[in-house]
């Protein structure tokens, strides 16, 4: 596959689940809120980040062989989360990354998008800068007394999390037709991102898992495995570090919750690319 960009191309909680049975229904996505209200399984952190349990249980990550438009590097996977944890509801916006970092390296935004960037998705982070962002935002006041510490998602949570109990290309299943209700890609997005939270969620509650901007994973890039996994975290070592999602610019196909990519965690050269990320935490023990 070649991928349109300069870049390495790589070939709601619910009970414990092997996956949601067909029909369960994601509900209509809302606008994005100054002052999100929590449910019981979810998170509300001091800078209004809302983050969602995701609960244990087994999948199979990758494509199936001879599934249309997967690469070589999909290799089905069956994989086994032992633990429950929460992911962000929405990608880090723009003025999250803000407060946190102090800058903000957007592309879209200001004067540059119509309404400003504000609830836009940060872009063009660096994978060491979503990781520092993490540390950051884990050592302010309220999160450290709370004890929470913010990550980025490994590779497996992040399909796992992204295909919210659906086995097919999509979270909402295998009709392409259907991607423009979910996200933001080269047919509909009016070349620009979106702000986060305006097309439907999958059926855990998560926006734009799909679409809008590429999301960053923890895992170094390594060929999936083929064999069964428990809690992947990749390699201890390597060269690129993995993102997810397709994005704004990219065809529906390069969307799909198994579609893999990396590239240089600095970022060197790769600057104007539309990777953002949403941060993951480890549930209490206590559950």
């Amino acid at each position: 596959m070649i991928h349109p960009a300069p870049l390495l191309c790589l070939g709601v909680a619910v009970a414990a689940t092997s996956f949601l049975p067909p029909g369960v229904a994601p509900s209509e996505s809302s606008e994005p809120i100054a002052v999100p209200i929590a449910s019981p399984s979810e998170v509300i952190n001091s800078i209004g980040m809302k983050l969602v349990l995701i609960p244990e249980g087994q999948f199979a990550m990758g494509s199936p062989r001879g599934s249309r438009n997967a690469d070589l590097d999909e290799r089905q996977t069956a994989v086994t989360i032992t633990r429950d944890y929460h992911i962000g509801a929405f990608e880090v916006t723009q003025s999250q990354f803000q407060r946190v970092m102090g800058r903000n390296p957007s592309q879209f935004q200001g004067t540059r998008v119509e309404g400003g960037g504000e609830h836009r998705p940060v872009e063009q982070v660096s994978w060491n800068d979503a990781v520092d962002f993490c540390k950051r935002l884990s050592e302010l006041p309220e999160e450290k007394g709370a004890g929470r510490v913010y990550r980025l998602p490994t590779e497996a949570e992040w399909e796992y999390a992204c295909r919210g109990g659906n086995a097919g290309n999509y979270a909402f299943g295998d009709r392409v037709e259907a991607l423009g209700d979910y996200a933001w890609f080269e047919d509909n997005s009016d070349g620009r991102t979106h702000p986060v939270g305006k097309k439907k969620p999958n059926a855990w509650g998560l926006h734009d898992m799909h679409g809008n901007v590429w999301e960053w994973c923890a895992d170094w890039y390594v060929p999936h495995a083929g064999r069964p996994l428990i809690d992947p975290t990749g390699p201890s070592q390597g060269t690129d570090r993995v993102y997810r999602g397709g994005g704004w610019s990219y065809a529906a196909s390069y969307c799909r919750s198994a579609n893999r990519t990396a590239t240089n965690p600095s970022f060197a050269g790769f600057e104007f690319l539309s990777i953002g990320f949403r941060v993951a935490m480890d549930a209490p023990a206590d559950k």
